[in-house]
């Protein structure tokens, strides 16, 4: 009877040490070290999605934007991959994660979404008929005052960027064409 009572213990000790994860072993970034870190590299991910998807382009304006993240937190790239499998092989725990980086990310989407609105409504041109050339339902398209998706507008700021994105894009096209193409004899 006194095995069973010492080997109880013992379980619980290892159970309750388990389910306290803020005492993570060196090398491995705390609970709530690991969830800010996470939403900073998903929106730097988010941020690279407009971005060509060469992967020299990729590492030249995704790596210094990862660094920034990891120099932000006193971390490297090698402690946060420790800290994503050590987080990943506890799926409870690596879920409680994943549900703050959520609630982070949803809190500074709500605030973006609020600016842009307020932001919007500030330079929103509503279509007149006269300014569609007398039709009062004019045709669909991207016009000025269209909405790009419910709830969002293309601001002058954006298209400048769409186009300066376009511009680097075809310039790195045009460069691989030159650089692949076979000297003329």
């Amino acid at each position: 009877m006194h095995k069973y009572i010492i080997l109880f213990f013992l379980v619980l000790t290892l159970l309750c040490s388990c389910g306290n994860d803020d005492n993570a072993p060196d090398g491995i970034l705390k609970k709530s070290e690991m969830v800010n870190v996470l939403a900073d590299v998903h929106i730097v991910d988010g941020g690279l999605i407009n971005i060509s998807q060469e992967p020299d382009t990729l590492y030249k304006y995704g790596y210094p934007r990862y660094l920034a993240v990891f120099k932000k937190y006193n971390t490297d790239s090698a402690e946060f991959r420790r800290s994503f499998k050590y987080y990943s092989l506890k799926p409870s725990v690596f879920s409680d994660i994943y549900e703050k980086v959520l609630k982070r990310l949803q809190v500074k989407t709500d605030s973006l979404t609020k600016l842009l609105t307020i932001e919007n409504k500030k330079t929103h041109v509503t279509s007149t008929p006269a300014a569609t050339g007398g039709r009062v339902n004019p045709m669909p398209g991207p016009v000025q005052g269209t909405p790009l998706r419910p709830g969002m507008m293309m601001n002058p700021s954006q298209q400048a960027i769409m186009k300066a994105n376009a511009k680097r894009d075809s310039v790195i096209k045009q460069r691989l064409k030159e650089k692949n193409a076979l000297p003329k004899k």
